[in-house]
């Protein structure tokens, strides 16, 4: 709307007061303010598939800029949210044009690898095509073929450097008959939706295909579709229910409702693929193997889960760096732990609370990530913080990675049960996620490096320094059995029966032809004895050494005994003394003590939802 200034005798009586200056700042405001409502440009993006077995799509982005410019620089990222390493997408760029409104060619240049650069001249518009390579087939990836349509916007749709804020149209030109499953605000037929800005268009994954099957439930007032392409053996509507379980312990962790109208679960169910699963602001892409539904149905709900919850931690409750987003370099912080981590703590947690997880099933779980962690040489070497820092990163040394998935879960599960312990069951991990939500998210920003310490002193009422210097910043053993005491629990260290009680100390890999020492654990028994990385194992004792022979060997031996291990290295014939050690790597099973008090009882049946869910 816009406002003009007319000066007639009853306006210019009151300019002609005291007050005058007060009536001219008004008027100027309201004119301001009217030409501040001036429609914003749109940057369109119109994506047209080529001949399938090309898997190239041409993506067409045109831009008005409100005023002229000498150039305009539009670039696709190098990495995307959620995968914390550089992936340097251009690579599958290729045909890149650019014209004004009249279709005549305008200059152009790239200026880094990521980065093209046209000369605008007198241009109203900026025209820019090219096509993308895509086939590949993963929760980050995009895909096209003749089965489908499979997009993720970091890898295939550039922004306009320094506008990432315009609103965005996006257009999909698909073979008649296909479906769509998109997140985004569907604006007209056949497939044409909208975005506020261009982080919110890139955080909105979709899918196309003839075979797309979808599935629709609701919960507290939002919308919720999971979408399937590939083969599912089970009635969608079980799936869908049980899902909605899940949903709805989590919503109500967070208040009771949604921070959005609708929700998409994107799967792709592969035979013979992998768990693999990316967090979206209103959606999640998730790949599974085709057997999860007959064999691993609940690493099909924990998956589900963990990505759901990121829809609060990380895409709203989130470190500062992370959003808006620069995504020409690498962003550092210390809180993967915390994103991740404790997201993966409150996957199976949550399973838990919702009854798709049984109590033996979760506490068993529980036992599989503590030995994991427990597995790991790296634990006593580098803090989970600074596995965070260093995400960019992947050390040639195996011994000094932490993933801080595992160790952020268990951190999470140590924090949860104390808070509980102190509090007398009064506070938990749960109030301070809500107050990380409240605190921050809400406010539309992001919290500090110290972030979580916080947010645990203010819920609990008391400090964490010294756990956070001791567990979180620092490389001390974490004390499971102390904290699991809280809710009547133990831990237990298992052998099975058929595992050998002596170890040279030393990881393998290979097979039955060439079995290769893939690690030799720092301090134990193959590293004292001068075994490598890398050395091809020959024999024990005179007798053959593979994956298959080395457990049964060792089964007839003790710890504390001398063998000779043969093993070629660079080509020469070497032989080593090792003394053999007891088996360090254990399993480990959480399980409930055999006399709990009432206080225990009452803080495990909480923590675990049995008060509200059946156990």
């Amino acid at each position: 709307m816009s406002i003009q200034l007319c000066f007639h005798s009853a306006v210019w009586r009151r300019m002609c007061t005291p007050y005058a200056w007060l009536w001219l700042t008004f008027l100027f405001a309201l004119a301001g303010s009217g030409q501040a409502q001036t429609a914003r440009p749109t940057v369109v993006y119109d994506l047209v598939p080529q001949a399938p077995n090309s898997h190239l799509i041409t993506v067409t982005l045109r831009y008005a800029p409100p005023e002229p410019v000498r150039h305009l620089d539009v670039a696709l990222p190098a990495w995307r949210p959620g995968r914390y390493q550089i992936q340097n997408y251009a690579r599958n760029i290729r045909d890149f044009r650019a014209t004004d409104q009249t279709g005549r060619p305008l200059p152009w240049e790239k200026t880094d690898k990521s980065t093209w650069r046209v000369q605008c001249g007198a241009s109203r518009e900026v025209r820019i095509s090219y096509a993308c390579y895509a086939n590949t087939l993963d929760a980050g990836s995009t895909l096209w073929n003749d089965e489908e349509l499979y997009w993720n916007g970091t890898n295939l749709l550039m922004y306009v450097v320094g506008k990432k804020d315009l609103p965005a149209r996006l257009s999909l030109t698909l073979p008649a008959g296909w479906r769509c499953a998109c997140p985004l605000r569907k604006v007209a037929e056949p497939f044409v939706y909208e975005a506020p800005d261009y982080d919110t268009l890139a955080d909105a994954p979709g899918i196309a295909s003839p075979t797309l099957d979808i599935v629709r439930f609701e919960h507290a007032g939002t919308a919720y579709f999971m979408a399937f392409q590939g083969p599912v053996s089970l009635p969608l509507t079980e799936l869908a229910e049980s899902i909605r379980r899940i949903v709805a312990v989590t919503v109500e962790m967070f208040g009771g409702k949604a921070p959005f109208a609708d929700y998409w679960f994107l799967y792709h169910v592969i035979p013979g693929g992998r768990f693999h699963g990316v967090e979206h602001l209103n959606s999640t892409s998730i790949t599974v193997p085709a057997s999860v539904f007959a064999e691993r149905i609940q690493r099909f709900y924990s998956i589900t889960a963990h990505e759901f919850f990121h829809a609060w931690n990380v895409k709203r409750i989130r470190p500062q760096v992370l959003g808006p987003f620069d995504y020409s370099q690498e962003v550092y912080t210390r809180n993967l732990w915390v994103a991740e981590g404790v997201t993966s703590y409150y996957d199976d947690l949550l399973c838990r609370r919702a009854g798709v997880l049984s109590v033996e099933d979760y506490l068993r779980a529980l036992g599989t990530t503590i030995a994991t962690q427990q597995r790991t040489p790296g634990r006593l070497v580098t803090p989970v913080t600074a596995a965070s820092f260093d995400a960019w990163l992947t050390p040639d040394d195996t011994n000094v990675r932490v993933d801080f998935y595992t160790k952020g879960a268990l951190v999470a599960l140590l924090l949860d049960l104390d808070i509980r312990r102190r509090t007398d069951g009064a506070k938990s991990l749960d109030d301070a996620m809500r107050w990380l939500y409240t605190t921050y998210a809400e406010r539309g920003r992001g919290y500090p490096e110290n972030g979580m310490q916080l947010a645990v002193e203010a819920v609990a009422g008391t400090s964490y320094t010294d756990f956070f210097a001791r567990y979180v910043d620092g490389t001390d053993e974490l004390p499971y059995g102390e904290y699991l005491a809280a809710v009547g629990l133990e831990l237990v260290e298992t052998l099975s029966p058929t595992q050998p009680k002596a170890s040279l100390g030393i990881e393998l890999s290979g097979d039955e032809k060439q079995t290769v020492i893939a690690n030799v654990f720092p301090g134990e028994a193959g590293f004292q004895a001068g075994l490598d990385r890398g050395d091809i194992l020959v024999a024990l004792d005179g007798e053959q050494a593979t994956l298959t022979t080395v457990p049964q060997l060792l089964k007839q031996r003790q710890p504390g005994e001398t063998v000779r291990v043969l093993v070629f290295r660079r080509g020469k014939l070497r032989e080593f003394a090792v003394t053999l050690q007891k088996e360090t790597r254990l399993d480990f099973q959480v399980r409930p003590v055999s006399a709990p008090t009432p206080t225990q009882t009452r803080l495990y049946r909480a923590w675990l939802g049995l008060a509200s869910a059946s156990g």
